[in-house]
């Protein structure tokens, strides 16, 4: 591949000239103060390497009990090192494994190193794998903002506002002797995976950026790669349908909503969402996509913020003639605030606040990439739900072609403590989500949004390691989380 060949050869001359390794004795360039890690974080920040984890044990509705390990690596250098006060650490390798209950099997592994070789230029890394047998899927849109609801099969009652494991036991009761369209009749037929589907993913991103005025403004070029493969349960035997006594008996799976979503689609149908969006990629895909974007970063600790600003803009692109089997664009804006509030009282209480906005279209849209976005500060961000967005629903309860979103926290410190040469803070967090998703541009309103607010903690364990626990509940469905970082 001659364009792939010289490709390579000019980015090599073009990084070559900022890979030179600085001198020990004084910073090789000129770094905001506002950057300088304060002198009580300083005097205790521990030297070289160190490891930081815990075993993950969970437990979650549609994955089962969960079982794995989490954890990262850390190389702070020499407290002479002159980045050794303006950087949390110098590289950071993070790992994690994990098996549940329900199948699901995931792995990843990442590497961030800022002021890489001594230079402007910061290198992060990442490879992810995951086989999933239970990835939810209800169909993007702005039609999705509407609660939940089902029919009773055995009262006939129609229940609005459904919690979620009410609608997901509902669907699991076999249905009655008229088969939808493409069903075969004489078949007892459940629900149960209507809105679930099997998946397995690898995907691999690097990210390079460059720092400006002082690190204050970064650049950011990244590329991605990602494969994944998608089996739906249609028509599979299920042996956990529910008959209509709640008693468990084996029944086949009905045509999933991803299938029904597909064949309107292909059928021409002018209401299908995925028609008139170009959304494709049914049975899963291979993607090559550029990504780039631009941040303005004035936060003084960046895993473990207490004042600053983070402005930032993120685009991706993919298209046929990079390898990818899709072609479209997306383009993200977002805002995170922080400062310290309640100033008379004797702890650290920190308003934390972020604002995102995100769109995407193209020529063919990969229905997985609705519901997934890519931040350049943060990385990838499945929306809307889940962890990382909207904590009282599902991960990927939510997508369309346009999302906003907000997160508000106040993390208040209730203790910090040394143990066993380690340091401790700790942090109750209560917090408050909203988001929502719209069909494009011209339908954005400032209405109808869904919200859920919770409660969480945090443990900082030697000040770049926060282990995240959270509790949320919203009017379908209530969550709890135990993750490594900050939500932003």
């Amino acid at each position: 591949m001659p364009f792939l060949k010289q490709s390579t050869f000019y980015l090599i001359l073009f990084f070559l000239p900022s890979l030179v390794k600085a001198q020990n004795d004084t910073l090789p360039f000129s770094i905001s103060e506002k950057r300088r890690i304060s002198e009580q974080k300083l005097e205790s920040k521990r030297e070289g390497w160190y490891l930081t984890g815990l075993p993950k044990i969970g437990y979650d509705p549609i994955q089962g009990f969960g079982f794995g390990a989490e954890g990262e690596i850390f190389n702070n250098g020499k407290r002479e090192d002159p980045f050794f006060a303006y950087t949390p650490y110098r590289s950071k390798i993070s790992f994690s494994a994990s098996y549940t209950q329900f199948g699901k099997v995931s792995a990843g592994l990442g590497l961030d190193m800022p002021y890489f070789l001594d230079t402007k230029w910061r290198l992060r890394a990442s490879f992810s794998f995951s086989d999933n047998p239970n990835k939810i899927y209800f169909s993007p849109g702005e039609a999705s903002m509407q609660a939940l609801e089902y029919t009773d099969r055995v009262t006939g009652e129609r229940v609005t506002n459904a919690q979620f494991n009410d609608y997901r036991r509902a669907l699991s009761v076999v249905r009655g002797p008229n088969p939808w369209e493409g069903e075969v009749p004489g078949v007892l037929y459940t629900d149960r995976n209507f809105n679930y589907n099997r998946y397995t993913k690898y995907a691999l991103d690097v990210i390079l950026e460059r720092t400006y005025l002082d690190g204050d403004l970064r650049v950011v070029f990244a590329g991605g790669i990602v494969n994944l493969s998608y089996n739906p349960y249609d028509f599979d035997v299920e042996s956990r349908a529910l008959d209509r006594d709640g008693n468990r008996i084996e029944a086949v799976n009905g045509i999933t909503q991803i299938t029904r979503d597909f064949q309107q689609a292909e059928r021409g149908n002018p209401d299908s969402f995925w028609l008139q969006n170009n959304i494709v990629g049914y049975d899963g895909g291979f993607s090559v996509k550029l990504k780039g974007g631009l941040i303005y970063d004035t936060r003084d600790f960046e895993p473990n913020p207490a004042k600053g600003t983070l402005l930032e803009y993120s685009m991706g692109y993919t298209a046929p003639w990079l390898g990818s089997d899709f072609n479209y664009s997306r383009h993200q804006v977002q805002w995170m605030q922080f400062g310290q509030v309640f100033g008379f009282m004797p702890n650290k209480n920190i308003l934390a606040g972020r604002l995102m906005f995100s769109t995407i279209g193209g020529q063919s849209v990969f229905f997985r990439e609705v519901f997934d976005i890519w931040s350049a500060s943060q990385g990838r961000i499945g929306v809307l739900g889940g962890e990382d967005t909207m904590r009282g629903f599902k991960k990927f309860r939510f997508g369309g072609m346009a999302m906003g979103m907000g997160n508000i926290e106040l993390r208040s410190q209730i203790s910090s403590f040394s143990s066993w040469n380690q340091d401790f803070e700790i942090d109750l967090v209560p917090f408050f989500d909203f988001g929502r998703v719209w069909d494009g541009l011209n339908s954005i309103r400032l209405s109808g949004f869904k919200y859920n607010p919770g409660l969480g903690a945090r443990v900082i364990w030697n000040q770049s390691t926060v282990i995240r626990l959270d509790y949320a509940r919203s009017v379908e469905d209530s969550q709890f989380f135990l993750v490594f970082g900050q939500l932003f």
